[in-house]
């Protein structure tokens, strides 16, 4: 046998593991990805019984959560401090505190909204928010702490129900600041894999234990949502993806679940968008707009939904009233990143073929300095609805310029494409609900 020959085996398994690597990776940072806004704690669920700590500490988490999801965060961070000095040893409160670090930064990056995942275009935009050092230490000091005594309490009790939630909860929040913020693949991997261990565990001491089930369901969705020949592999490795059962357990949690409820109805709102059962999303997004009416970023998914479905009047509504209350200072809608509003607006002008009133609206939020995301969405929805107007040298000069931005390459293959054939008889697959 060759020195060659006698390699091969070996060369075989390595592209084998690295193959395995690939699938566990990929999976991994979808699962970190979806379950994003799941780790954030619920408020108006159900609470434990009456009396004794558990009562104040599930009391305190309501109330930061309410103001949580309302993006109120410093009055959820003045919540969530006191429920830090109140109960010195229970990791709610710095894990909970952590929590509305990120969520800010998330929220600055448009991370948490539907459109980012219709497409996959997360994986495929620039942006990412950039945390000020102050927010970097508290953030890593909070969950430490969090993490610290998480596993205080289970050298006392290895199988102490709250420790293994949170250590579960804080490993999936750390992984969803490695994707966001230092889009950190591998460490976000393992971190959520470590995540899904926990909470499974969790839930074979305890099936009741309802918001034990997002962050495992959303792993196996993860999985089954790889391509054909990873998941092939996948299987081969022991890791088995299911669609609708991971779904199923992130209703669970939705419908069920006490700390984790409206943040799994919200993953289960953004997965409904990127699995195009907008019906579901719509019931979603409404229940959470419902609990949550200062939160702008819903106002926005549920314009998103509507268009897709079609609803194109009652999404040029929504969109005039976002615009409208944003500019008259309602809640928090101030935070809309800028252009945004104007984004969701535009489309549903443009689908609905209403080309110089869509035009209007797009410049108009052009103009309002947007990030390099929002303008190339921007930029090309302005072309198509030049396009759709019979003004083919202004449209070909938009496409341009989302090419020079380079912040989104779906947008950017979508204008590539356009370049060579108009808007909309040309129209690439996922560019046009209607095609």
């Amino acid at each position: 046998m060759t020195n060659a020959a006698a390699r091969r085996p070996v060369r075989r398994r390595r592209r084998t593991c690295e193959t395995a690597g690939v699938v566990s990776r990929r999976a991994g940072v979808l699962a970190a990805v979806f379950a994003l806004p799941a780790t954030l704690a619920a408020a108006a669920a159900p609470q434990p019984p009456a009396g004794g700590p558990a009562e104040e500490i599930a009391a305190l988490e309501g109330a930061g959560a309410q103001f949580l999801f309302d993006y109120d965060f410093e009055e959820a961070l003045r919540t969530y401090e006191e429920l830090n000095e109140r109960f010195p040893e229970h990791p709610s409160g710095p894990y909970n505190f952590a929590t509305t670090i990120w969520t800010r930064l998330a929220q600055r990056s448009n991370a948490v909204r539907g459109p980012s995942l219709r497409n996959d275009r997360f994986f495929s935009q620039d942006g990412r928010p950039e945390p000020t050092p102050e927010e970097e230490t508290a953030f890593r000091e909070q969950l430490a702490e969090a993490f610290r005594r998480s596993e205080a309490l289970l050298e006392r009790d290895a199988d102490h129900r709250e420790a293994l939630y949170h250590l579960g909860a804080g490993e999936a929040l750390e992984a969803g600041w490695a994707v966001i913020i230092d889009r950190a693949w591998f460490r976000a991997t393992r971190l959520i894999r470590r995540a899904v261990g926990r909470h499974r565990r969790l839930q074979e001491l305890d099936p009741g234990f309802r918001d034990a089930y997002v962050i495992p369901g959303t792993y196996v969705y993860s999985i089954a949502r790889l391509p054909r020949a990873l998941r092939m592999i996948a299987f081969l490795f022991g890791m088995r993806g299911d669609l609708e059962g991971g779904l199923g357990d992130i209703a669970t949690t939705a419908n069920e679940g006490r700390r984790a409820r409206w943040g799994s109805l919200w993953t289960y709102e953004l997965l409904m968008q990127r699995e195009g059962r907008d019906d579901e999303a719509l019931a979603a997004i409404r229940r959470l707009k419902r609990q949550f009416p200062k939160n702008p970023d819903f106002a926005l998914d549920e314009i998103t939904v509507l268009t897709a479905l079609g609803d194109l009047e009652a999404a040029r509504e929504l969109g005039e009233r976002a615009l409208e209350q944003r500019d008259a200072g309602f809640g928090n809608y101030h935070l809309m990143l800028p252009g945004l509003a104007e984004a969701g607006l535009g489309e549903a002008l443009l689908f609905a073929e209403r080309w110089a009133e869509a035009e209007a609206v797009l410049s108009r939020g052009l103009g309002a300095g947007p990030s390099p995301e929002v303008r190339a969405n921007l930029l090309f929805r302005r072309a198509n609805a030049r396009d759709g107007a019979g003004r083919r040298p202004d449209a070909l000069r938009d496409y341009g310029e989302v090419l020079l931005t380079g912040a989104d390459e779906v947008i950017s293959d979508w204008a590539t494409a356009l370049r060579q054939a108009p808007w909309p008889d040309a129209a690439p697959a996922g560019s046009h609900p209607g095609r």
